[in-house]
């Protein structure tokens, strides 16, 4: 990733955490070569960049500020590893695009979901999701064709797909298997979300379940690292003589 990319998302990165507020001025061109070590060069490409997204307003003589609209922040998404809290999540987005499709199912999905020799095909959709204006997750789901060819695209637009499953096709979700990492934005990702290739992103991962422990959806989730946080509260709990650390319920 160029120099003045990195400069340019980590000055994104503090205003969208607050770090430089809403009609503030930032360290001047000078202040941010010297904590970064970078040309100002690099500084000033990365600033011309962040004028353009109109994040940053540029006043001569004064220096450089936080656009006023800058200041919207995500809403706290409260998450506590109940699948209501899935529904919630999704809710405070807009679906900006959808697409369906039938693919080949691949041997490692198809150990993933359990599926017999008979399966050769999954259901794949692909939605983008915008908060504030601006790009915020893009998702894949993969569902067996059995479950999957009874949705419909134009409903994904509306209704969480979660939502749909549960109350409409009647797929009895049991539970939840999830993995949260950090990875590298791949073309596809990057273009998605608006970021460079190769540009940290937050992975999900989730695995669902349906009655007799079977699985039968994979989701992956890719949500921009500027925008995304991942907040649980623990408490201190006494189990069998030994304290341990808890997910503190409602």
């Amino acid at each position: 990733m160029p120099l003045y990319h990195q400069v340019q998302h980590l000055i994104r990165y503090r205003i969208g955490k607050g770090e430089y507020q809403a009609g503030a001025q930032i360290p001047s061109e000078n202040q941010l070569c010297r904590e970064l070590d970078v040309s100002r060069v690099t500084v000033r490409e990365a600033l011309r960049e962040l004028v353009r997204e109109r994040l940053l307003i540029k006043v001569q003589g004064k220096g450089t500020f936080v656009a006023p609209h800058a200041a919207n922040e995500l809403p706290a998404i409260k998450y506590t590893g109940f699948l209501e809290d899935i529904y919630e999540r999704v809710r405070r987005m807009e679906v900006k695009h959808v697409s369906m499709d039938r693919i080949p199912l691949p041997e490692d999905l198809r150990a993933i979901l359990q599926l017999g020799p008979t399966e050769t095909e999954l259901i794949r959709i692909k939605r983008l999701r915008h908060v504030n204006d601006g790009p915020f997750s893009f998702t894949i789901n993969y569902l067996p064709v059995s479950i999957g060819s009874r949705l419909h695209e134009q409903d994904l637009y509306r209704t969480p797909l979660l939502e749909i499953l549960q109350d409409e096709l009647k797929v009895p979700i049991v539970r939840a298997q999830e993995t949260v990492e950090a990875a590298p934005a791949d073309p596809e990702v990057a273009a998605q979300l608006d970021i460079a290739v190769l540009f940290p992103v937050m992975h999900i991962r989730r695995v669902m379940f349906t009655e007799h422990d079977k699985p039968f959806e994979l989701v992956e989730t890719f949500y921009r690292a500027d925008k995304y946080q991942y907040s649980v509260n623990l408490i201190r709990v006494k189990h069998d003589g030994r304290w341990r650390w808890s997910q503190q319920g409602n």
